[in-house]
């Protein structure tokens, strides 16, 4: 959202005034809650700048429909070191190899591809879902007490120091331009690197496992 400006891609004269309206979800997401009715969060920055134009911003934010979830105020670099930061270490990144990984550890081992999707795949959106809602500690409550054991047992086994580090290494790239600076680079030569792994992706013995799940269980 704020990405051209943070990293002087676009460099407005001091006489334009620069505010941002940030949607926190994707665009279909954006779309398909405001035809519904509601919304989803959404972030406001007034980079130059009047009070009228933070009220030109929350108007906006207002017709996309986010102001019926909640807006929030922060500033450009905020919005987009941590939107870049949890796109790679979490949401993306993070979530889609850790998914990647337990899929291949299950299917290496035998064990059937649709069934180690539902495990490690289709089931992680309903914990998301009860996280969205409630929380961890009420999230916990819920499942079962084994699952909950497992948690405590086994995560910090997965989620070292060693990996903690590696996400302090991704966010001083994004802090420093060198994350942005490979991606425009990236761009510019028609994103060939992107694309490859975009098709390598949709090659990976995972998507015709989701395939088979999603056929059965999203059958009307």
């Amino acid at each position: 959202h704020g990405f051209s400006i943070v990293y002087k891609e676009i460099v407005p004269p001091p006489q334009i005034n620069v505010m941002m309206v940030a949607p926190k979800g994707i665009a279909t997401q954006v779309r398909n809650k405001f035809l519904s009715g509601s919304g989803v969060p959404g972030l406001i920055s007034v980079r130059i700048g009047t009070q009228e134009t933070f009220k030109i911003a929350l108007a906006m934010a207002h017709g996309m429909g986010l102001t019926r979830a909640g807006v929030m105020e922060c500033s450009m670099e905020q919005e987009t070191i941590q939107d870049l930061f949890g796109e790679q270490n979490v949401l993306c990144g993070g979530m889609i190899d850790l998914m990647y990984a337990a899929f291949e550890v299950l299917t290496e081992a035998g064990y059937p591809p649709h069934m180690a999707y539902i495990e490690c795949i289709q089931e992680a959106k309903l914990i998301i879902d009860q996280i969205y809602e409630k929380g961890f500690k009420e999230t916990n409550r819920i499942i079962s007490n084994t699952a909950e054991w497992g948690e405590y047992v086994n995560g910090p086994r997965l989620i070292t120091a060693d990996v903690k580090e590696r996400m302090r290494e991704s966010l001083k790239k994004i802090e420093n331009g060198e994350f942005a600076r490979e991606w425009i680079a990236e761009v510019k030569k028609g994103s060939p690197n992107l694309l490859a792994k975009r098709e390598a992706a949709g090659n990976h013995p995972i998507e015709a496992a989701g395939a088979k799940v999603r056929e059965i269980f999203q059958k009307k």
